[in-house]
């Protein structure tokens, strides 16, 4: 396994200069056993004029790998969650793609000093400035049997449904609301992530929410990432 300084900052070669990827630091339990045959994306932060960009670089991967991808905490999603959704889908569906290979975000366990992965080769990302609750209106069957919960996870905010919640006490108070919403049911969490948040702050939710555990607690596949200004009666403050 790694060392921990290789933990904080990883380092790769691209256009023949020396980059680095800060990738997340989160205190969250994720896969930390050592991925053989893979392959490693590098999303790199940039910075131009006023501008935060992304640079890329997957020019080593294999299709008949997994795919392990390295990206810069300090990237709001905006910059490469588009760039991210065909790579994804270039994994899943060249003609030299290989069953059982998964796509793995990287970071680092600052409780077990250790790298972590998340693997998401089954999230659906959604771009189209939708929001979940939109999504249940349109297919009201599908979602009928589920105690259904609306997350919004915003650059300084957290709605739980359209109501705003202290992002410190998160976890606590989502346990107590499923616990007085479900009824019986199966509560299946949506989640919705504004374009401006941070890749640390997206990845520290998602292991927030992965790390729930519970058989009576499920995960939409669908994740939405919307921008604030195109989204009607949007949560965004």
């Amino acid at each position: 396994m790694k060392k921990i300084i290789i933990l904080l900052i990883l380092v790769s070669f691209f256009s023949c200069q020396k980059k680095e990827v800060k990738i997340p630091t989160l205190p969250n339990k994720g896969f930390e056993e050592v991925i053989y045959n893979h392959s490693e994306i590098w999303m790199f932060f940039n910075v131009k004029g006023k501008d935060t960009l992304v640079e890329i670089n997957k020019k080593n991967t294999i299709a008949t790998t997994h795919w392990i991808y390295n990206i810069d905490r300090r990237l709001p999603l905006k910059t490469f969650i588009t760039s991210l959704k065909k790579i994804k889908f270039k994994h899943a569906n060249s003609v030299h793609s290989k069953k059982g290979m998964h796509d793995y975000f990287s970071y680092s366990d600052t409780i077990s000093k250790k790298l972590s992965f998340i693997k998401f080769d089954s999230i659906s990302f959604i771009t189209d400035s939708l929001l979940s609750k939109y999504e249940i209106k349109k297919n009201p069957e599908k979602y009928i049997n589920f105690n259904n919960i609306n997350l919004t996870f915003n650059k300084n905010s957290i709605f739980l449904n359209d109501a705003k919640i202290n992002k410190e006490k998160f976890k606590k108070i989502l346990l107590e609301f499923i616990d007085f919403s479900s009824e019986n049911k199966m509560t299946l969490l949506h989640l919705n992530f504004s374009d401006d948040l941070l890749y640390q702050d997206f990845l520290n939710y998602l292991t927030l929410v992965n790390n729930l555990k519970l058989p009576e607690i499920k995960v939409d596949y669908k994740m939405f990432v919307f921008n604030k200004n195109k989204v009607p009666n949007c949560n965004c403050n």
